[in-house]
């Protein structure tokens, strides 16, 4: 048996048909490891054949996580959850791609974590072995598992497309889930107070609920943290990201942001959602030319760079929003043509935001005046 697919759920059946729909012809199996669900998420798992255990919730998702693994049989394990779905593809020719990874002891493969953003790596598909197994209360990992059993076995840990999971949770009323997780996450911060992907997810749990003190102090207690260690951490970057979105949402945004965006840009260069806040900061301080250079930037990169930079981010940052500001920063250089471009490439990627549609025939009226050989007259 080649492939596994390991899930746990609790009420998740509106979810779930889709997801396990999405492994047909991939997986030899499917484990559903059910948490105490009220609604029809049992029923969905045994119609699609899977193999269905109940673990009582404890308030740790390592728990069934790892009795899922337990219960696994294939030689590979596929880790999704019931919110998420497999792109589709071939699935015969997936599989031989995975039996031919001999030497390697994981894979890490896409994850697309909103609709309508660029997807990151994850480690999501695994060689299959009684040694690698989940820990942690919540955000629980596999990682350090993997590269210990990978380190034992001589094997090695590669990135990969050969599968790519596109998540759904995101979409709709997420308060029974800030509900839910909110509690977890203290627990888990009060456990490991050094890891700092909790301030930030209780930061923005707290921003969601428009409880903008405590979303604050959460951020800034995280930032505090990465500041005083000596190594930085790859989640580091999230708290700098989500505490400037922050303020830029909100109406009391100030200097402070300002300072925030330069430490960011000094701790992660080139991340692009930096790039674009930063150029929106100097186009209103009438540094049009340095913000235009960096959009330009943003707009010369590529899905497989923005791969390469281990985050993920909202599309309209390589599309929409950065040929909108270039259109502004074209047009406050009086480059009338070029202005009109810019905004029509913002036009064409969101055709019903109306203010790109004026922008672009303000720009081509200031272009077309300025080509009237009237307007090429000097005065006597």
């Amino acid at each position: 048996m080649l492939l596994s697919a390991a899930i746990i759920v609790r009420d998740e059946a509106d979810h779930l048909d889709a997801c396990l729909a999405s492994l047909n012809g991939l997986v030899d199996e499917i484990v559903v490891v059910d948490t105490g669900s009220s609604d029809d998420s049992v029923a969905v798992a045994n119609r699609h054949g899977a193999i269905v255990a109940h673990e009582p919730w404890q308030g740790d998702f390592a728990t069934p996580r790892n009795r899922s693994l337990d219960l696994a049989r294939g030689e590979w394990i596929l880790y999704i959850d019931a919110d998420e779905r497999v792109r589709a593809g071939d699935p015969q020719e997936r599989r031989e791609r995975i039996a031919a990874s001999t030497d390697l002891a994981a894979l890490r493969i896409p994850l697309v974590p909103r609709v309508g953003w660029t997807p990151y790596v994850e480690y999501r598909l695994w060689r299959h072995r009684p040694d690698v197994r989940f820990s942690g209360r919540m955000h629980e990992s596999i990682v350090a598992s993997i590269h210990a059993a990978a380190k034992r076995a001589g094997q090695r840990v590669a990135i990969s497309d050969v599968i790519t999971i596109e998540h759904f949770g995101y979409e709709g009323d997420q308060r029974h889930k800030h509900a839910r997780d909110e509690p977890i996450l203290l627990a888990a911060l009060a456990e490991n107070p050094s890891r700092v992907y909790y301030y930030d997810h209780l930061a923005r749990i707290y921003h969601a609920q428009n409880r903008d003190e405590e979303a604050v102090a959460m951020w800034t207690r995280g930032i505090e943290l990465a500041r005083a260690r000596e190594r930085p951490d790859h989640d580091d970057r999230l708290l700098w990201l989500d505490l400037i979105w922050h303020h830029l949402t909100r109406e009391n945004a100030g200097p402070d942001v300002t300072t925030l965006v330069q430490e960011a840009l000094e701790r992660f260069p080139q991340l692009p959602l930096l790039e674009l806040v930063a150029a929106q900061l100097e186009f209103s301080a009438g540094e049009h030319a340095s913000a235009q250079h960096r959009v330009e930037w943003i707009l010369s990169r590529s899905q497989l760079d923005a791969l390469a930079t281990g985050s993920s981010y909202d599309a309209r940052i390589f599309g929409e929003w950065s040929w909108n500001l270039l259109g502004l920063c074209r047009f406050a250089a009086g480059d009338w043509s070029a202005a009109a471009e810019a905004f029509a490439k913002a036009e064409q990627a969101a055709p019903a935001v109306k203010d790109y549609t004026v922008r672009r025939q303000l720009a081509q009226a200031r272009a077309g005046a300025a080509a009237r050989p009237d307007a090429q007259r000097q005065p006597d």
